[in-house]
């Protein structure tokens, strides 16, 4: 083995040098040998008479021949030995040297030659030499993660000033009464601390000294209110983002166990796809590993959410979420797909107590089949019972170019939501158990000359039985992170931190990056707008206490429940939002971003219903409002 090493090093060394012996001119074009002799003396193995000759004046004879050989054989060794030059010697060197062997064999036999065991010598160098250059890579990835260093400290800060105007600000005579408190200045401090405790355990923890006040920056709505999100849920874990806390927390053991992969335990960012499901700091238990040519990724994923129906809605509860990630690549696609599933989400509780609209919680019976002791006052009906709770979703789609000239590229991506709940009836009670079967998707075509301008055409929507994502961060990009496809429409509200619900985005973006310079300015339009007008599907049909196998549906549904199933919870949801962004390279580790977001309502907050007029939203009538929204930031890296 000591003489393998001290090859291994010598080869590393020596690798550039060069033979340049000359063919040797006097050996006869007639010779069977003459090819053989003169590329192996071009490769310095074979060597002549001190004078550089082979004699070519005098007969060849078959003994001289295999007294070459015997030299050739020899200066083979000494090169495997020494590592000097070895490099030259190619599988073809040693099929010609086999040739020649086996014409001399009896000559050499006469000298003591023995070269049955050439080949595998050298086959046993060069799988040495591949192996230390895999230690080698390994290494320099080592390093680069902070090898050496037992712990590293670093962190990232950011000052954000932002100014968001609504069409109600100073009028008392609204709902509301009016929102004037819009500007805030906000700063966020995170110190983060990485471990090597060896060369495959990483620890790693990073500490909000203090916050932004929220990821989607917006006064004027409560997070918590009607119009939350899809369902009025924050999502996985029920993080919220305020000083002192953790927001990242976890241990990550390389080749754990003999048939290898990687761990991750704890608290991280984890995103998935087109992020259509999931995009946030989660609390999983990761395993991880390259199978042939797919990355396997399968986790367990923390979920406290408000109570399931089998505790009586208490405040915390907890469910994990199981999820199986595979990714590909095929050609220059990349491939993936995501597989969650969950039991007792207790969506529909969730959606009871997070999503009407003021006006219509006073609606009582709604709340029966999910409540299971006694019989609440006023109801009138015997309550039901649920018996299981569920969701499952699947993401899949794709990426790459299109076409051969590297300026076309394509983003494909669909998610199946699949949520049912089972409800025990009895003689008197004939409640539906509600199923609810959606898709969401996200299809976009980007064009870059590689050189200053770039722009997407995109499509994101998801149909009014869809659940919405899984959970979602949609205030990333500032530090670099994933992008959702929300992340625009979401900016200045909370409509959207759990994706889309009954409508689709229809996106055009165009980027400027000027060369050898550090600028960049990005221009978006989106318009979003409601695929169903008025869904019967089996959610709406509680809300709007028609839950029932004899309930009749009526024929008029506008200003209803089933008008509303939207992001907006308006009877007729559309809006245009307008983005402009720019950014300034100031140093290496430091940018300045400025933007402004336009979001004006064009549909209408109620329809018009006989002698009613319609109301057009935005004005505050529901939660719902336009709003220009200003922002300044400065992120750094340290």
């Amino acid at each position: 083995m000591k003489r393998i090493s001290i090859l291994l090093v010598a080869v590393m060394v020596l690798s550039t040098i060069v033979a340049s012996a000359e063919p040797f001119k006097d050996v006869p074009f007639s010779h069977w040998s003459y090819d053989a002799v003169n590329k192996l003396a071009a490769k310095g193995i074979l060597q002549g008479y001190p004078d550089g000759t082979f004699k070519g004046k005098q007969t060849v004879t078959r003994y001289a021949l295999a007294m070459v050989t015997a030299k050739m054989l020899a200066n083979v060794e000494q090169m495997l030995e020494t590592g000097i030059g070895s490099n030259l010697v190619t599988k073809a060197d040693l099929q010609t040297l086999e040739k020649l062997t086996v014409e001399f064999a009896d000559e050499l036999a006469l000298l003591g030659v023995k070269v049955t065991a050439l080949e595998d010598d050298m086959q046993v160098v060069k799988e040495d030499v591949s192996m230390l250059k895999r230690d080698v890579d390994g290494i320099k990835d080592y390093m680069a993660k902070g090898g050496m260093e037992k712990v590293k400290l670093s962190g990232d800060m950011m000052v954000r000033h932002s100014n968001l105007i609504t069409n109600r600000d100073g009028n008392p005579a609204t709902l509301f009464g009016g929102d004037n408190d819009n500007s805030r200045t906000e700063s966020q401090i995170r110190f983060k601390f990485k471990a090597n405790i060896d060369e495959n355990i990483i620890a790693v923890a990073r500490w909000r000294l203090f916050t932004r006040n929220a990821d989607n920056n917006n006064p004027s709505v409560n997070p918590s209110g009607p119009n939350a999100g899809a369902y009025g849920v924050a999502g996985i874990g029920g993080l919220t983002a305020a000083a002192g806390t953790v927001d990242l927390a976890y241990l990550q053991i390389k080749d754990m166990f003999r048939f290898g992969g990687d761990f991750t335990f704890g608290r991280n960012l984890y995103n998935h796809g087109h992020s259509l499901l999931l995009n946030n700091f989660v609390d999983a238990v990761r395993y991880e590993k390259r199978v042939g040519d797919v990355d396997v990724v399968f986790q367990s994923i923390y979920d406290r959410h408000v109570g399931n129906y089998n505790d009586q809605n208490q405040m915390v509860d907890f469910r994990n979420v199981w999820n199986l990630n595979l990714d590909t690549k095929y050609r220059d696609h990349s491939l993936y797909m995501g597989v969650y599933m969950q039991d007792e989400p207790n969506v529909i509780n969730q959606a009871r107590n997070g999503y009407l609209p003021a006006a219509l919680t006073a609606v009582a019976t709604p709340n029966a089949p999910f409540i299971l002791l006694g019989t609440p006052a006023g109801l009138g009906n015997t309550v039901g019972l649920q018996s299981s709770d569920s969701r499952w979703d699947v993401e899949f789609g794709s990426k790459g170019p299109i076409g051969k000239n590297g300026h076309w590229d394509y983003d494909l991506g669909f998610a199946y939501t699949n949520y049912e709940l089972d409800v025990v009836n009895t003689a008197a009670t004939t409640w539906i158990s509600p199923e609810m079967q959606g898709w969401m998707g996200h299809v976009a075509v980007k064009w870059d000359t590689k050189k200053e301008w770039a722009a997407k055409l995109a499509y994101t929507f998801a149909d009014d039985e869809s659940l919405g994502a899984v959970s979602i961060t949609n205030d990333l990009r500032y530090c670099g992170a994933t992008e959702t496809p929300y992340e625009d429409i979401a900016r200045g509200n909370n409509y959207f931190r759990n994706g889309l619900m009954n409508m689709g985005d229809l996106k055009l973006q165009a980027e400027y990056r000027p060369r050898n310079t550090k600028h960049y300015f990005r221009l978006a339009g989106d318009l979003l707008d409601e695929l169903d007008e008025s869904p019967v599907n089996d959610m709406s049909r509680y809300l709007m206490n028609q839950g029932r196998t004899g309930d009749a549906i009526p024929a008029v549904k506008t200003n209803t429940a089933y008008d509303r199933w939207n992001n907006f919870g308006t009877a007729d949801a559309q809006a245009v939002v307008f983005t402009f962004e720019y950014r300034y390279q100031l140093a290496e580790n430091t940018k300045i971003r400025v933007g402004y977001t336009n979001f004006e309502m064009d549909g209408d907050e109620t329809k018009l219903n006989g002698a009613t007029a319609a109301v057009a939203a935005g004005r505050g009538n529901n939660g719902d409002y336009d709003y220009n929204m200003f922002w300044a930031e400065i992120f750094s890296n340290f």
